[in-house]
This record gives C-alpha cells, structure tokens and sequence, in this order.
C-alpha cells in the first residue's frame, strides 16, 4: 500500500445504516469531486483584512481537510529542525466562529500510516480570518508557523467546500469532517511524526507459528449433528485481504478491520465459519461482488472467497465450512441478489452448497459450505435464510430468530450481536448469557436452536483498536469460560481470530487480544461436551 497515488481532490461523505454487526456508521467514501474552483492563495497579500469573522463565520465553523500528492522535505517547527520527506499532505482547518482558527499539515512518507512529522500543532498554525457574502476567506497567521510559509492568503466558500491552496501551490478543495473523521484526525495530529522514534510492530511476528489445525473436524463423529458444535468463526473474515482502493487504505486500516489473517491463514488455524459482506460494488464502469465491510472493500472478489474455501475442503476432506451474508452498504439489492444468485448458482460453485435443515449431520456436511443468508437473494436459499437476528442486550430477544430452508420449514435461531450503544459490562453479561443458554439447549428436540454468539463489538467509536480493545476483555472472558464449562456453545464470532496479540494500526501498540487462545479453546470444546 502506497500514500503516492493519493488524489489531489478528495471529499468524504457519511455514511448511514453501513457495516452491519460491525456498526461503522460515518465511515468514509471517496469522491472526486467536480466543484468549480473559485479562489486562490495570494503568497503576497498583505491587505489588512477587516474586523471581525464576517457572514460566513457559522458555515465555515468546524474541521476542514484534504489529502493529496505533494512531494518534498518538511522541516520540523519543534527546534530541532527535523526533516523528513514526504509524498503525501493532509491539509486540516479549523474555524472558529469568532474568526480565528488554525492550520496543520500531516506529512506522509511511502507506506507509513502514521505521519513523519506534523506542522501547525505547537500553535504556529494559528490564523485570525474574516470573510465575505461573496464567499471569499482571507486568513493572516498569527505568527510565521516556523516555516517559509506566505503570511497571508485566501481560500474561497462555496456549495458546502472551501477551495484553497496546498504545499505547492496546487489548488485544494476541504471537505468538512464529521464527528469519527474528526477523531481519526485527531489521532493524527496527536502523533506529531513521533512515531519515527517509537518501536513499530509488524502484524507478521505476532502471527501464529507452527499451528495447523487444517483437519481439526477429522474426530467428530459423522453422526454429529452440526447445531451441536462449538465452532470458531470470523467477523468481518476478508479484512485482512488488504484494500482494495489505495486512496482510502490508511482510513480502512484505522477504521475497518477485524482481523489479521487471511481466509487461507484462518482455515489453517482451525476457522469454520466466515461473516461474508458480499457489497454490490462499481469498480470502473462494471458492478462487481466484493468482499467488504461496508464501503471498505478488499481486494478479495466473492467468488474468489468461496474457491478459496473449496480449494481447501478438496485439500482436507474432513472439513466442512458455514458461511454467513449480511450487506450494509449495497443500495441496488436487485442488482446484488440477482449477480448473487448468479454467482453461487455458477456450475463452479452450486456443487459446494448443502441444503439445511434442523438436523444437519457432520456427516452430510463435510466437504461443504452451509451458506445462511441475512438477505434474501432468491426465491429458494442455497441454504437458509435468517429472520429475526438478534441485537439487542437481552436473552429473550435474542432468541426470537429463525432460520428457513428452502423447503420452507424454520428452526428456531439464537444470535447476540449487541455491538451498539454498548458498555463493557452488559456486552460481557450479554456473551456469558448466550453461552449459559447455549449448553442449556435440548438438543433432542426435533429443530434444536442453532446459536451464534458475538463476542465483537466496539466501544467509543467505529475504529479498529476499538475492536481490538473489545476483543482484549470478550475474546479473554470467552476463554475463561470455555475452559470452566462442558457443553457446545454454537457459532462464536470473534474479531482478531488466532492473534493473540495484534498491533495497532500504527503498528505502535500491542492488543492482548487472544485470538489464538479462542480459536483452540472452541475447538477444544467439543471434546469437552458431557
């Protein structure tokens, strides 16, 4: 992943009711933006500009920002005048309505997420502006930013965007950000290049070693029946395919991701169940299946998923895999549903599905993929369809679900989700209810429950150290008590699957995220059952 192919024009819209179980609302789309350009930097206007913020004072309140491609060597303003080259800026504003503000460059160098140095946060980008009806800004630093930069320019407001000028004089167009933008900018101003003196930690060390559960099922009883398994799976499973648009993969990487691993890594491990989002997206001119989390989409197609998990069941016949599909960002569901039918139904593909029922043996299973969709792509699922999944707190509601075959008949489904508006402790009770009601369940009855159970969630905001963070209290709490208890628990849907540590999206901080240890203690658990 490169910074250098960043595009000079960026706007970011917020997105609602995106991501599913995930919960990522306001994450970012790209945009290039087609506004007329209305102004530009004066580097020699030493006007004195008039008293007061002017008319537009409350529609420029707030941050601004642009990222685009500059290249040069940025000077440090903290007195020991570092410099560090750069082939990426983020431009950051910040009006107040009182008529002053302040300016912040985020230099950026190659593949480094993090900035190699940050102007304007010890208090040199301070400016005093005043504006006009006809949309002209004029700003006046309020001191020399400790740069060699013009003391005085213009930018120009109009149609919700200020145009301006960048580091070298290209001209620029802010878009305003929204509450988690501001904190991912915040996260970055905080930095200030320091991570060039901190340890970085790469995502590879801390990858199992040596762990091959690739035929794990092989001692399940083919007359087992698969409701009544304990069976590790995936959130979010193609996070960790990388991103598939270079513009926005330092935002996917802060905000999107849930696991380190690829498909092919986590079947190693021992994972069976996968969380697909199947988006409906336009790559070029042409609408494509892509595995995604939301509008972040991997470089990973749909069908090349589902070859992956039929390549490995031809290498391991004992396996079988389930697969869930939720969309959260596909707004043509006609369009989807139809190139999805069209998909799974393909002569490569319509062979690796089983058909469900209550009663699902191991045995009818292996060498399979049960797909239980969320969404209804066809008359008939290639599988089942799931009604009534549960994202609420409480037991009882969680457990309102069903799942309907094509044959029509339902079975009864239990699923916690509760990833939003949450605390530490209720989604901790949340998950331990689920796993108390899971051994608990009559497993002679004619359609026993199926569960799926989420330890994944977030707290304070949609970003993935929040989903580590999460996992480092839930994926640990879920191992405790697997380890204390007999019985199977059903689908556990975990983020950071077998890393038990993973760094941060800086690669600055380690997560004790025990994903590893969750892996082996689900596994374990069928051979824990009474």
């Amino acid at each position: 992943m490169s910074f250098n192919n960043y595009k000079k024009e960026i706007s970011y819209m917020k997105m609602n009711g995106i991501l599913g179980g995930f919960g990522l609302k306001g994450l970012l789309t790209l945009m290039v933006s087609s506004i007329v350009l209305l102004s530009s930097c004066s580097d020699d206007d030493d006007t004195p500009a008039p008293a007061g913020p002017g008319p537009l004072a409350e529609q420029l309140r707030g941050t601004w920002y642009c990222a685009y491609d500059a290249t040069g060597v940025a000077v440090s303003e903290d007195g020991n005048s570092r410099r560090a080259s750069y082939d990426m800026v983020i431009d950051i504003y910040d009006f107040k309505a009182e008529g002053t503000g302040s300016l912040q460059r985020c230099f950026f160098y190659q593949d480094d997420l993090e900035p190699v140095i940050v102007q304007g946060s010890l208090g040199y980008g301070q400016f005093n502006y005043t504006s006009t009806a006809d949309g002209q800004v004029s700003m006046t630093l309020a001191n020399d930013f400790g740069q060699t930069y013009p003391k005085s320019w213009q930018a120009g407001f109009a149609n919700g965007v200020i145009t301006a000028k960048g580091i070298d004089g290209q001209t620029l167009q802010l878009q305003r950000a929204d509450e988690e933008t501001q904190e991912a900018l915040n996260a970055l101003l905080e930095r200030n290049g320091s991570q060039q003196q901190q340890e970085k930690y790469d995502v590879a060390d801390y990858k199992p070693k040596g762990v091959d559960n690739s035929r794990w099922m092989k001692e399940l009883s083919d007359d087992r029946l698969v409701a009544d398994l304990s069976l590790p799976g995936s959130h979010d499973a193609c996070t960790a395919e990388g991103w598939h648009n270079p513009y926005m993969s330092f935002i996917f990487e802060m905000t999107a991701k849930c696991q380190d691993l690829t498909i092919s890594e986590q079947l190693k491990i021992g994972m069976r169940v996968f969380d697909l989002r199947p988006e409906h997206d336009l790559d070029g001119t042409t609408y494509v299946l892509r595995c995604s989390h939301g509008i972040a989409g991997t470089k990973m197609y749909v069908g090349d998923f589902f070859k992956t998990l039929k390549q490995f069941m031809a290498d391991n016949p004992t396996e079988f895999c389930i697969v869930t599909v939720d969309l959260s960002n596909t707004r043509h569901k006609d369009a989807w549903g139809r190139d999805f039918n069209a998909l799974v139904n393909s002569a490569e593909l319509k062979s690796l599905f089983a058909d469900f029922k209550a009663r699902l043996t191991v045995g009818e299973m292996r060498g399979k993929v049960l797909m239980l969709s969320k969404q209804v792509y066809a008359d008939k699922p290639l599988g089942g369809y799931c009604y009534g999944w549960g994202y609420d707190a409480a037991l009882e509601k969680q457990q309102q679900g069903h799942i309907t075959a094509a044959d029509g008949n339902e079975t009864p489904l239990w699923v916690q989700d509760y990833w939003q508006d949450i605390s530490r402790i209720n989604k901790d009770q949340a998950l331990i209810r689920m796993l108390e009601a899971a051994v608990e369940r009559d497993m002679t009855a004619d359609r026993p429950a199926w569960v799926i159970n989420y330890p994944s969630a977030y707290i304070d905001g949609p970003f993935s150290d929040n989903y580590r963070k999460n996992a480092e209290s839930t994926n640990q709490k879920a191992v405790d008590w697997l380890n204390s208890h007999k019985g199977s628990v059903g689908i556990i849907y975990m983020d950071f699957a077998g890393m038990d540590e993973s760094p941060d999206y800086s690669a600055t901080k380690l997560y004790h995220t025990a994903g590893m240890k969750l892996v082996d203690a689900v596994i374990r658990q069928n051979s824990r059952d009474e």
